[in-house]
């Protein structure tokens, strides 16, 4: 439950530091937005993963080198809506699809996929979220990330 809290957390936080700039785009380190909220810097990366995707109206970018920072930006172009604002109320997807969703941006930032396959993968995703009765979804997911696992090691 902390967890979830923790990630609410961190996820209000950078929601308002966008919000903050007029260009709706920030640039921003790991380590020190885990230093301001008191947490590790792996529990930032998994909020930028899980929350601010493509789907939400977010761009991700990863910069190497200089410490690491990470370009996190809104595009109301890809909603339809031209007054659309930053999104304050989540529509959260289910656990399973942001521990999916999670994986292959992680996958994706360490160029271990292309961006088109990351596209590819998502759309499967949620095609088997909607399709898998809710009861199976926890095993369909985790079927999933074990098989790619085997694929990106080379098994």
């Amino acid at each position: 439950m902390a967890n979830t809290l923790l990630s609410d957390k961190i996820e209000q936080f950078i929601l308002e530091l966008i919000k903050a700039h007029e260009s709706n785009s920030i640039l921003l380190r790991r380590k020190d937005v885990a230093d301001e909220l008191s947490c590790a810097p792996s529990q930032v990366t998994y909020v930028i993963n899980t929350r601010f995707s493509d789907e939400n109206g977010f761009v991700v970018e990863s910069r190497r080198g200089n410490g690491g920072y990470i370009k996190i930006s809104y595009q109301r172009a890809k909603r339809n809506d031209s007054n659309a604002s930053i999104p304050f109320t989540k529509t959260a997807p289910c656990a399973f699809e942001e521990d999916l969703s999670g994986y292959f941006r992680l996958l994706a930032d360490y160029d271990m996929i292309s961006g088109q396959e990351y596209k590819l993968m998502q759309a499967l995703m949620r095609t088997m979220m909607e399709f898998c009765p809710p009861e199976e979804r926890k095993k369909a997911t985790k079927t999933v990330i074990r098989r790619l696992d085997w694929i990106v090691k080379g098994e």
